[in-house]
């Protein structure tokens, strides 16, 4: 009897430290944790959940940034693997708090009972003690729990007529905003937790408790009720925000891109509609009333973005490039700037002269002097011809560009008829022009664009009621404006062109082809007196540095 005694009490304190043991690995690695014991409900029983590596990297990114910004496609599992997380958290640590906001009560109501369900689903030995019927919860309501280690999960709509009440006098730690592109006046209950929600969050910081905030939601419109999510994540890529941008497509998931019938059944959800689909599957911001560009481009555009194959951080920006130069290549450049400590930023974009696809960008809130070293450095790179907005602070960029030795490339406004100034004022006569040239371009050539902050930002802009076209309130429009300038130029001065006197057949045939492109080649006579005018002048040519007045060829009979 005896022996069975110290048997029994052997293997129980053996089972005892296994339990030990396995509690601090589930704590320390939240993968091992979901891979193990975290249970879905689904039709037929509850099935172990097994996270794709999508999802365990947007954890991962979570638990090393805090604060994460997430573009998804329709029902691929993002929301599902926020709830383990959140599971994760409230049974391994005390006294956190997680707030989930959704569109809707029963969007908000449902997020928080899956929460739930992965809790009661754990072994007891796994759960805080005591609690109702000792399972660990100290209570449990439709919008809540509270678990007996003082950890609590809260689900909440953002009221219409109170949204600075959403969940006031809770003590979030994690905050996670589902569908934010969908919640009507998520800007105002955002405002009004912010204060309350950093105190909480550096407390946990403090204690070493993991926390953040998680923002998660496929697109909506640029404007309204979308805003909010629209300006975060394009402020995300731009790195003007706390938040990391993480894009996850349906595509990146090989077990629904494998799937022959997933994607057509959810086609077919969405009543074979291309725009619930683009927007609900493709990952689109689409442009809603009033936008400048029409649905169908925007589209176009954020299909041809790429990610840049080099990205490198310089004075509170970033560098993206999306194509390496190329010898003999001519490159043009568009400079938009602004001062740093304003409101707007400043932008550089640079396209092949030729073929007008983007090569290279800048975008930043830094000091001019600053701005003038980036574009030495694109400039140095690309070769070619820089055109600079002379309005206001580009002014000192336009001084400062003459004077080094890349002012033979500054672009030069003609002003009468035989005087031309550095760089192009932004007028009424011109800016009509350069917003005509940025429309004319990205429609018919929408493969152009490669820069996804570039093409949100066209997706942004909006046409006011008096006509001026310009980002809408708190959004940016300095890499539009800054590829505006190069598209004037190329459709409507393509003075610029660097002659190679040394090739003037090729040069020629360039120029022909740039008229070409922009006037078609039912002016086959024009085109005939270029090339004389050209050969006839080529003296002139040169002694001006290979700048041509193209401008002038049109006043002629």
């Amino acid at each position: 009897m005896a022996h069975n005694i110290v048997k029994i009490s052997n293997d129980a304190k053996q089972k005892a430290q296994y339990y030990v043991a396995e509690y601090l690995k589930c704590k320390a690695d939240f993968n091992y944790f979901c891979v193990t014991y975290i249970y879905l409900e689904l039709p037929g029983g509850d099935v172990l959940f097994k996270p794709y590596q999508k999802q365990v990297d947007l954890i991962n990114l979570i638990q090393k940034d805090h604060y994460v910004i997430t573009l998804k496609s329709r029902q691929i599992g993002i929301s599902t693997v926020i709830q383990a997380y959140s599971a994760w958290l409230v049974s391994f640590y005390d006294n956190v708090v997680v707030g989930i906001i959704s569109k809707d009560g029963k969007e908000a109501t449902d997020f928080a009972r899956a929460i739930r369900g992965m809790v009661e689903k754990l072994p007891e030995w796994m759960k805080p003690k005591g609690g109702e019927s000792g399972r660990g919860f100290a209570k449990r309501t439709e919008q809540s729990f509270i678990l007996t280690n003082g950890s609590k999960v809260y689900a909440s709509p953002v009221a219409p007529n109170a949204p600075s009440k959403t969940l006031r006098g809770k003590a979030v730690t994690l905050l996670v905003i589902d569908e934010a592109a969908f919640v009507n006046y998520i800007e105002d209950a955002w405002t009004a937790m912010v204060p309350a929600l950093s105190t909480n969050q550096k407390q946990a910081r403090a204690q070493n408790i993991p926390y953040g905030t998680i923002i998660l939601s496929t697109p909506n419109k640029t404007v309204g009720v979308g805003k909010f999510f629209y300006k975060r994540y394009l402020n995300s890529l731009t790195g003007d925000d706390i938040f990391k941008p993480f894009t996850i497509h349906w595509k990146q998931i090989p077990e629904l891109a494998n799937d022959p019938y997933w994607y057509k059944n959810q086609c077919a959800l969405f009543d074979n509609d291309p725009k619930k689909i683009a927007q609900e599957l493709e990952l689109k911001f689409l442009p809603t009333e009033g936008s400048f560009f029409e649905s169908q481009t925007i589209e176009a555009v954020q299909n041809s973005v790429k990610k840049p194959i080099e990205v490198f951080k310089m004075y509170n920006g970033e560098i993206w490039v999306f194509r390496r130069s190329e010898p003999l290549k001519k490159y043009i450049m568009g400079i938009d700037s602004a001062p740093e400590n304003g409101v707007d930023k400043s932008g550089i974009a640079i396209y092949d002269y030729e073929t007008l696809e983007q090569v290279w960008e800048y975008q930043a809130k830094c000091r001019i002097k600053d701005l003038v070293k980036i574009a030495k450095v694109g400039l140095n790179n690309y070769p070619g011809i820089v055109i600079i907005e002379s309005n206001s602070y580009g002014n000192q960029v336009v001084e400062e560009l003459m004077e080094s030795e890349y002012g033979w490339m500054v672009y030069r406004e003609k002003r009468g008829e035989d005087n031309r100034i550095p760089g192009l004022s932004n007028n009424i006569k011109t800016r009509p022009l350069m917003i005509d040239a940025l429309y004319s371009y990205v429609s018919q050539f929408p493969e152009i664009i490669r820069s996804e902050r570039l093409a949100l930002e066209l997706a942004g802009l909006i046409q006011k009621k008096n006509g001026r076209v310009e980002a809408d309130e708190d959004c940016h429009d300095d890499l539009a404006f800054a590829s505006a300038l190069c598209f004037y130029v190329k459709k409507y001065d393509p003075q610029g062109i660097i002659i190679d006197t040394s090739s003037h057949s090729q040069s020629i045939a360039d120029m022909v082809d740039t008229l070409d492109t922009n006037f078609g080649r039912d002016q086959a006579d024009l085109n005939e007196f270029v090339m004389t005018d050209i050969k006839e002048n080529i003296s002139k040519i040169q002694e001006s540095g290979g700048l041509i007045d193209v401008l002038s060829w049109y006043k002629k009979e």
